[in-house]
């Protein structure tokens, strides 16, 4: 990784940073810890199960795409590298994307430009059905959102002007930055542009169209199990329900959106404040999200290191008879 990647990295961490701080401060530490031990960790391990299921849903998904091409992929370089992808997403902000195309790349020998095309077919498609999810939150809790604005528990108007003046700030650099990134890479962005077009007519020549699509709407199913079972493992969230889950699945997965690691900050404050509109408190919205985040992103920094040190071990015999 080059010098500005790093400093980028790192001032999207500090952006994650401030936002955590934001949503958390003036939060009681020891009552926090004590409400973490209320945790059911069986129905946390159902999450995770659930989480790497996803990745071998993506995984199968990635290798259906292959299938037109004269490529043919193991299964499990493809596996480990979309937990390398998770994993490097939680320290470089969409740098995950190369990170597996790199590893795919490395020990399949299966050229950049192809990979590049395959993975932006996964993009769009995705990309698709989150635009997808959204209308149809938007068109079945509508009475909900309206609620948003006049929730008091919510106080979006009621901020000090210091905090109004952290939020302009940062949201004021944030422009800056995209400003300055637009006008340097204007000619990438443009052949960007092509890329899609070219995406979007590639989805075509899948010989499988209903197997892709069936993969895709099922990794999306899986993640939403992975939050609910979430709200069984926390006694004050036991009581929500199908329509609970749904909604702050739909708005907190907006969040990922933002250029910042695993969206930290930005997911926890979105998550906190669906609950509210369903009766839970701030604090215990504060307790679950942290609950929810760690078991649904940071597990990415446990199964990302065991890809790592896996890869290079079942692709030995394939590098020494080369």
């Amino acid at each position: 990784m080059d010098k500005k990647s790093t400093y980028q990295s790192i001032l999207f961490f500090l952006i994650g940073l401030g936002l955590i701080w934001l949503v958390f401060r003036g939060t009681d530490i020891e009552q926090l810890k004590n409400e973490l031990y209320r945790i059911s960790w069986l129905w946390v391990g159902v999450s995770v199960g659930l989480n790497l299921l996803s990745q071998l849903v993506r995984a199968y998904r990635w290798k259906t795409l292959f299938v037109p091409l004269e490529y043919s992929p193991k299964f499990y370089n493809l596996f480990l590298s979309m937990l390398i992808l998770a994993f490097t997403n939680q320290i470089i902000p969409r740098g995950g994307e190369i990170a597996r195309l790199g590893v795919v790349n490395k020990y399949e020998k299966i050229p950049l430009s192809t990979l590049v095309g395959i993975a932006l077919i996964e993009r769009l498609t995705d990309l698709i059905i989150l635009i997808l999810i959204f209308i149809i939150l938007l068109i079945w809790q509508f009475p909900l959102i309206q609620r948003i604005i006049d929730l008091p528990q919510v106080n979006l108007l009621d901020v000090s002007l210091y905090n109004i003046l952290i939020i302009s700030g940062i949201t004021i650099i944030s422009l800056v930055i995209l400003y300055f990134i637009i006008r340097k890479y204007r000619n990438k962005i443009k052949k960007i542009k092509e890329e899609l077009r070219e995406g979007f007519t590639s989805i075509y020549h899948i010989k499988n169209k209903f197997l892709y699509f069936t993969q895709s709407i099922l990794i999306y199913v899986l993640w939403f199990l992975m939050l609910y079972v979430l709200f069984l493992a926390y006694p004050p969230t036991q009581h929500l329900g199908f329509t609970a889950a749904a909604f702050t699945f739909g708005l907190a997965t907006l969040a990922f959106l933002l250029p910042v690691q695993a969206g930290m900050g930005a997911w926890h404050f979105v998550v906190i404040q669906c609950l509210l509109l369903f009766g839970v408190e701030n604090d215990v919205g504060k307790v679950f999200s942290l609950m929810a985040h760690s078991a649904t992103n940071h597990v990415y920094l446990i199964t990302g290191i065991i890809a790592l040190v896996l890869l290079p071990i079942v692709n030995y015999k394939k590098s020494k008879s080369r």
